[in-house]
């Protein structure tokens, strides 16, 4: 699928000014803008089948220094996508083990559950476990690799709340806003939302929030665009050299939640108990 931003709309409508041999280059960048982005010259040049001088010169005639700032200007609009790919390209550059990528990624999620740990407040924790427990009906909003979290919260909340419902199903975007037509004041949508953030998950939690349910919100950093609509948010530093984002302090973060519900909800033991009962008999005891 072709993506558009300014800088492709400005191509567009200046290829027609340029050389033959220039307009076969300028249909590759409209054709592939995230793969030009991230090349140096040589690489632009290479997959061009030009020269560099020749890369220069269709960066000038589109009204650029160089190909430094043709491509500068190209990658504006989808900074956020291309971060992670070019944090892995220099990674790649200084690495000199596979054992030292463990360790890189071991430091990492050690400094992002840190720093995760750090951003917690007392208020922030007592009120998102309220509005759990308070809850009449409990949707959880998490696309992509989210998904699978909000799978956990589910499994995990239902216990509490037997309407608590994962909205990363088959049916996708569209079934998520089916059934959030249903959404009212009572309910609390649980939006998990970091970079890279989807649009979906900000627009369906805004639409929800209109109907009066309250907004519980897991993100990285208070610029983040689903803080602005949320009534309560949890912040987790995820950060990572070898994709968009380490799931592992996010993960902490989701357990440390259900954690502080267990210890809240006046039914807990309770609910353990018959959850070991009903379960015992299906477990291999390792002693027998």
């Amino acid at each position: 699928m072709a993506i558009e931003t300014t800088f492709t709309k400005a191509l567009t409508q200046k290829i027609h000014l340029l050389t033959v041999p220039q307009q076969k280059m300028a249909t590759y960048v409209l054709e592939n803008p995230f793969k030009v982005a991230l090349y140096s010259i040589d690489e632009f040049a290479q997959a061009v089948q030009s020269s560099t001088a020749s890369a220069n010169r269709f960066a000038k005639a589109l009204g650029y220094a160089g190909y430094a700032a043709f491509r500068q200007d190209l990658i504006k609009g989808f900074e956020s996508v291309l971060e992670s790919v070019h944090r892995l390209k220099e990674e790649r550059k200084t690495v000199t083990s596979i054992q030292q990528v463990f360790s890189n990624v071991f430091n990492e999620v050690q400094n992002n559950l840190e720093t995760t740990r750090h951003q917690l407040t007392n208020d922030s924790c007592e009120k998102a476990v309220q509005m759990i427990l308070a809850a009449s009906r409990i949707y959880i909003l998490g696309f992509g690799s989210s998904g699978y979290l909000s799978g956990i919260m589910e499994r995990r909340l239902f216990p509490y709340n037997d309407m608590a419902v994962s909205l990363s199903t088959h049916g996708g975007i569209s079934e998520a806003a089916r059934r959030l037509t249903f959404v009212k004041e009572g309910d609390l949508i649980l939006a998990i939302s970091f970079p890279r953030y989807l649009l979906d998950t900000i627009e369906l939690a805004k639409k929800a929030k209109s109907r009066g349910a309250k907004i519980l919100a897991l993100t990285d950093k208070l610029t983040a665009p689903i803080v602005p609509i949320a009534d309560c948010v949890l912040y987790g530093q995820s950060q990572t050299q070898y994709g968009q984002n380490s799931e592992a302090s996010t993960l902490a973060l989701i357990e440390g939640l259900l954690a502080a519900v267990d210890y809240a909800s006046d039914r807990s033991v309770e609910l353990a108990t018959e959850m070991a009962e009903t379960l015992a008999p299906w477990l291999v005891n390792p002693n027998n």
